[in-house]
């Protein structure tokens, strides 16, 4: 079987499984919904269910799950332009907001937990690497992963402020508030500024 064929067919069943938990999702909860019942509704097997997933947590939030969707999309999308710098959380936010459906199904889930959980991994992961961008970083006052915890855990407050909020303002809105709350401090302490 050519490779495109087989791509084409992990996708189509990727993409049924991943419909079968959100129609699930806005039938019952989370943690009442079992792999069988996932398997049953997307009408697949239970070795083909493993053959792409390890559990329902990874359908929901692992690297070909749910949530991970559009990722690469908003990031190539939403890097570039103006007013994008080295932290920019813009990119963070199209994110958020191209999940805002099933954001609102789990909004009082468990599952909501499990996704927030895993979006502060996967952020700070690319906070890391966005660090190791910055040459002054070893002239830094205050350790990095520090500096990287910081961003993280201020950017995850925004984002769990604006899903609850109902998401109305902008992705750009909310990488601006960002940008003013959080780098201010994390510019001064990059530039040694504190030493």
């Amino acid at each position: 079987m050519n490779q495109e064929k087989k791509d084409r067919r992990t996708r189509k069943t990727q993409h049924l499984l991943c419909d079968a938990l959100l129609m699930l999702l806005k039938e019952k909860r989370y943690d009442e919904i079992s792999v069988q019942d996932i398997i049953e509704r997307a009408d697949v097997a239970r070795s083909t269910f493993y053959v792409h997933y390890v559990d329902k947590d990874d359908l929901l939030t692992g690297a070909h799950g749910i949530f991970a969707e559009n990722l690469g999309h908003h990031m190539t999308a939403h890097t570039e332009g103006s007013g994008a710098s080295s932290f920019s959380a813009r990119i963070w936010f199209y994110h958020v907001q191209a999940q805002g459906d099933i954001l609102k199904i789990i909004a009082k889930d468990p599952a909501m937990e499990l996704a927030m959980k895993t979006l502060r991994a996967i952020i700070h992961r690319s906070m890391q690497q966005g660090m190791k961008a910055h040459t002054q970083i070893e002239d830094a006052s205050v350790p990095m992963p520090v500096i990287v915890d910081y961003l993280t855990d201020s950017l995850m407050t925004l984002i769990k402020w604006w899903v609850m909020d109902g998401m109305k303002s902008t992705p750009d809105q909310m990488n601006q508030i960002f940008q003013k709350l959080v780098l201010p401090g994390a510019s001064s302490v990059l530039k040694g500024d504190n030493k």
